[in-house]
């Protein structure tokens, strides 16, 4: 009992010094992209290699693991490979979201550029363009066979979600306990009306795709102890020491020390480090939770597609806008008042299950979005914020998604 409470107290202390100072919100963003021949096979983990070789510049780090290259570290961002060679781009927090997309454009073109001589083309797509999931080996990371191992016996699309699916990810900054609180519990509620705005899966195992929010639906069947909401979310003592005692107490599946890499199946982390947690096992643990909704020293928002720039863009402004105010994020809560973790789940499925014409906590989805929409342009005032939300807010007003809009 020591040793868990020296745990639990460990990352207390760690999300506590994730306390950003009171001022202006920062986002950071992760975009994963799929390679492929223009047949629309895969490109091979070589291939892929051989592309990050390419991008490489002077300065610039390669990262490897397990004997392997598997990213490369530039002065303007982190490139790291998903489990079946996904290209995920990481930029740091900036607090202009022009800013943040100068950084994103920039690398996007000089992606296709490294791609391009080698007969490759870049998607960003909510799922695999062409490819039955099976059909995508594994990079050879150990991390990823234990938990593609793992993840198959535990839902019925761990499959799909290692190898299948790439997402949009944006981190925010919290100020306070307090702070992550509210803005945790927002970030949850709004997180079906964020997959339904950026689905963008017009492909779905080889075949033409017409559900909406496929990711989302994949996502809700990979493993419950980790994804999805955290079932704690609106308990009243809901805060930085109860996530780490729900996240240390779960299976750990895989652990990590020093350049060790091993599978521990269902042991938790209680059971798997004899003493405290230093840091890198500490962001090791919480690496091994995919919740909808993240917590970090920062909080990442897992639950949008990967969408072309100008879709990220206005996405990116919809979060900062929410995020921003204090009291943008005290009316969502006031507006889903009694909303609980089975409502939010319910409000998922019904996007899956029925696009736009879903109901979510007993509304139309439509009007609910439509709701978001003004409550993040109330608060939208310079030109380029405004410019940067109009394509998304345009596919919103016709109640249609990128998927169904947007050509291959």
């Amino acid at each position: 009992m020591a040793n868990q409470k020296k745990q639990k107290d460990a990352m207390v202390s760690y999300f506590r010094a994730g306390c950003k100072p009171e001022g202006k919100l920062t986002l950071g963003l992760e975009v994963e992209h799929f390679l492929t021949h223009t047949n629309g096979a895969p490109a091979s983990f070589a291939e892929v290699q051989a592309v990050l070789a390419a991008l490489c510049a002077p300065g610039d780090t390669p990262l490897v693991q397990d004997g392997e290259t598997v990213g490369l570290q530039s002065e303007g961002w982190l490139l790291t490979l998903e489990p079946a060679a996904q290209l995920e781009i990481s930029i740091p927090p900036q607090a202009d979201v022009g800013a943040l997309m100068a950084v994103y454009e920039a690398f996007a073109a000089q992606l296709r550029k490294a791609a391009a001589p080698l007969g490759l083309r870049v998607w960003n797509l909510g799922y695999h363009p062409a490819c039955l999931a099976q059909q995508l080996p594994l990079i050879p990371k150990k991390r990823y066979e234990i938990m593609d191992r793992y993840l198959q016996k535990r839902g019925r699309h761990g499959v799909q979600m290692m190898r299948g699916t790439a997402s949009t990810q944006i981190s925010i900054d919290y100020f306070s306990e307090q702070d992550f609180v509210r803005k945790y519990r927002a970030a949850c509620l709004l997180a079906p009306l964020f997959a339904l705005l950026t689905d963008n899966a017009p492909v779905y195992e080889g075949q033409n795709n017409r559900s909406a929010s496929v990711r989302t639906a994949i996502w809700n069947d990979v493993d419950a102890d980790r994804c999805g909401i955290p079932p704690m979310l609106m308990d009243a003592d809901f805060g930085f020491a109860s996530y780490a005692e729900y996240v240390l107490q779960k299976p750990l599946v895989v652990s990590r020390r020093g350049p060790r890499t091993e599978g521990v199946g269902r042991k938790s982390a209680f059971e798997v480090y004899p003493s405290g947690l230093d840091r890198a096992e500490i962001e090791q643990v919480l690496s091994m939770f995919f919740f909808d909704v993240r917590l970090k020293n920062y909080l990442e928002i897992r639950v949008a597609d990967s969408m072309p720039a100008a879709y990220i863009a206005g996405y990116a402004e919809i979060v900062k806008a929410i995020f921003s105010s204090r009291a943008a994020q005290e009316n969502v809560l006031r507006h889903y008042a009694g909303a609980t973790v089975a409502s939010i789940e319910a409000a998922k499925l019904g996007i899956c299950c029925h696009g736009y014409q879903a109901q979510v906590y007993g509304r139309p989805v439509a009007e609910e979005i439509a709701w978001l929409l003004a409550q993040a342009k109330s608060r939208i005032t310079t030109p380029g914020a405004r410019r940067r939300l109009e394509p998304l807010a345009a596919l919103a007003a016709n109640k249609k998604t990128l998927r169904e809009e947007i050509p291959l």
